[in-house]
């Protein structure tokens, strides 16, 4: 087998955005990622990330509940997600079912901030002064109380009786039907107003507030007494979050992340600061004794012992199919495509590329909606993108001569769609609400109506899907991996736990699963599963030492765990890990070639001065043979031949980036002597 591994660079949409709030539901193990979106036309969404590996997030489903800006969020019972918005409604969205998002109008004015106030009951402020207590089972309003101040509300937080409000030099304490009393806040100077940008009770019997003085200040919530000052940061405290009944963390404009704990006599002393984030902290979370923090950088961080990058697996937002690779935006797909050439080896084993990567075309959505789902066919040649209120097909001829010909809008459906998969016979199957499978064929212009393959209820939304002779196989948000016929409409578990990709064959379904961070051995436990598809038992295992996934460079801090998997033909597959290590295992022969192994390589001079922000590995397929015809050389169209019997055949490596520079700078620690 002669293995070429051909890099490429490429920049997506997807990998520079920022993080407006985050939350986190402990018992499903879901982070929910507000991003603000970038067009002043289009609203705030939200991203849902299944996070029970603790060092991993597998992206599930995105939803947009077109309502405007969001200003918090929050998980309520039966794992349900809040919403509040800039108009003064809340959203309550079911991680499960894209269909299920009900709109309730509070108030007039802005619901700046939220959090529970007991089992069922939510408390919220906004922006005329208004204190409301919400039922979250029966979505209706208990009471409100007005605060009667006329000064911007900034942050809430209940302990179950007492509401403490953070306003612009105070904190209003209110309780039984009315405001309780007023803790004034000191400023710096006269003319600068102190901010209580943050509140939290950190046990019912003690109020911490995080202030613009970078000052966090400790009160005894029922007389109001000041216990403590404590000077954490250089600046502004956007977000606190409690860690334990005698710890919690602040973080903000100054990003480190200091750890407060109670010592013996009951006083609160710096304990830690974890360096990771350099830019404003904005929201904090906690999952099993973790803190994830967002904001102004790109990335969600992890903190624990140490503060690391949450790794987002990145397959939903990039596919490679054959010359076309496409990429992801938040309302836009863009397409690259490689011009054909020939290629020569020079004495260092190293192909010399004469093709460049070139930009084809970006294609927003209608009226620029957020993308919900997305794919693009095997061969490169049909293009779906989904919204929350349509799905449109493009038909991409890159050899067009016009430039308007080059991409073809073919059919608009009012398709509401999780994901999407396209066969090799260009046959798409659509999955939408809670667990339907549609089918229908993609080079149709006009459609009658969707014939449904399979209908179940309470299984979840599927989140990616794969076609292969009779059967498609779905991964659901429940974590589960269906395999159904196509022909009867049968569904059936398979039996792994954690799956975080799949790749399909005619007759199994090969699983990546994900291991916690915690687990000792992780190169020997079983993280690949041979699953049947007609019975859904795991045939055999592999350990990520039998796929040879090792580190790229011994000083890697990504777990040599493969994350991506794809099927090359029905013997041969590719496993890939977050870092770029890429392996090819015949399944058959059980045999497994690695980069190690020495393969030839398309590789061009590496720019210094980029920075990528992650490898992501993918396959070409394309097979060209060299024919004699009348004294000439010519290169025919694909032929059906054994993939890497010759040097057309590659692994694609992408060197990923973001499309664009954070807008905020890093913070810049002020030293001893700096003014």
């Amino acid at each position: 087998m002669s293995v070429c591994l051909e890099k490429q660079k490429i920049r997506c949409g997807m990998v520079s955005r920022t993080a407006r709030h985050i939350a986190i539901d402990e018992t499903s193990g879901k982070v929910a990622v507000v991003r603000k979106s970038r067009s002043s036309e289009t609203h705030d969404y939200v991203e849902f990330y299944n996070i029970l590996s603790g060092w991993l997030a597998v992206p599930e489903l995105t939803i947009c509940p077109e309502n405007g800006s969001i200003e918090t969020v929050l998980f309520v019972e039966n794992g349900e997600l809040m919403t509040a918005h800039a108009n003064g409604s809340v959203c309550f969205i079911d991680p499960h079912n894209t269909d299920r998002v009900k709109r309730i109008q509070i108030s007039a004015s802005t619901i700046w901030s939220a959090c529970k106030h007991d089992a069922t009951t939510i408390a919220m402020i906004s922006h005329s002064s208004v204190l409301y207590f919400f039922d979250v089972a029966s979505k209706m309003i208990l009471s409100s109380i007005s605060l009667g101040v006329e000064s911007r509300l900034f942050d809430v937080s209940s302990n179950g009786s007492l509401v403490a409000i953070g306003s612009i030099d105070g904190i209003i304490l209110a309780a039984n039907g009315k405001v309780q009393q007023t803790l004034k806040l000191d400023r710096q100077n006269r003319r600068d107003p102190t901010i209580a940008w943050s509140v939290l009770f950190v046990k019912p019997s003690l109020l911490a507030c995080g202030d613009s003085r970078g000052t966090v200040t400790l009160w005894n919530p029922v007389d109001g007494a000041l216990l403590q000052t404590i000077s954490c940061l250089q600046s502004h405290i956007l977000s606190m979050v409690a860690t334990g009944d005698r710890s919690f963390s602040v973080a903000g404009v100054d990003p480190r992340i200091t750890e407060l704990k109670e010592t013996g006599n009951g006083m609160f002393e710096i304990t830690n600061r974890r360096n990771g984030p350099v830019r404003d902290v904005r929201s904090m979370a906690v999952y099993e004794n973790s803190i994830y923090a967002a904001g102004e950088d790109f990335d969600v961080y992890v903190c624990n012992n140490v503060c690391r990058k949450l790794l987002i697996h990145q397959e939903k937002n990039m596919i490679v199919a054959d010359d076309t690779v496409a990429t992801a935006g938040e309302n836009y797909i863009d397409i690259f495509w490689k011009q054909k050439g020939e290629d020569e080896t020079d004495d260092t084993n190293r192909l010399q590329q004469h093709y460049e990567m070139i930009h084809l075309a970006r294609i927003f959505t209608p009226k620029k909606r957020i993308v919900t789902s997305w794919t693009i066919s095997p061969c490169g040649q049909y293009l779906v993108i989904g919204t929350s209120h349509d799905t449109t097909i493009y038909k991409i001829i890159p050899m067009a001569k016009k430039l308007s010909k080059k991409i073809l809008k073919t059919a608009t459906l009012d398709l509401v769609a999780t994901s999407f998969c396209i066969t090799k016979e260009l046959c798409l199957y659509a999955a939408k609400n809670d667990f339907e499978i549609v089918e229908l064929d993609v080079t149709k212009e006009h459609f009658k109506e969707l014939k449904t393959i399979v209908s179940q209820n309470d299984c979840g939304s599927v989140i990616k899907s794969i076609a292969s002779g009779k059967y498609v196989a779905v991964l659901t948000t429940r974590s589960q991996i269906f395999s159904i016929n196509t022909e009867t409409g049968e569904s059936r578990l398979l039996k792994v736990e954690l799956p975080i990709d799949f790749a399909l064959t005619s007759t199994s379904a090969f699983v990546l699963t994900t291991l916690s961070s915690t687990d000792l051995n992780q190169d020997t436990k079983k993280v690949m599963h041979e699953v049947g598809l007609s019975n859904g038992l795991v045939k055999r295992s592999a350990s990520s030492q039998q796929l040879r996934m090792l580190p790229m460079s011994p000083k890697s801090v990504t777990p040599s765990q493969p994350i991506y998997i794809s099927a090359i033909t029905d013997s041969k597959l590719m496993t890939a890990s977050y870092d770029g290590h890429w392996s090819i295992l015949d399944v058959d022969a059980g045999n497994v070639v690695s980069g190690q192994d020495g393969p030839l390589k398309a590789n061009k001079l590496a720019d210094e001065n980029e920075n990528y922000s992650l490898l992501y590995s993918g396959l070409r397929l394309r097979e060209e043979k060299i024919r004699e015809r009348g004294g000439r050389r010519r290169l025919t169209s694909r032929e059906e031949t054994e993939p890497f019997e010759s040097v057309n055949s590659r692994v694609l490596q992408l060197e990923v980036s973001g499309d664009e520079a954070p807008k905020t700078s890093a913070f810049k620690l002020k030293k001893f002597g700096m003014q």
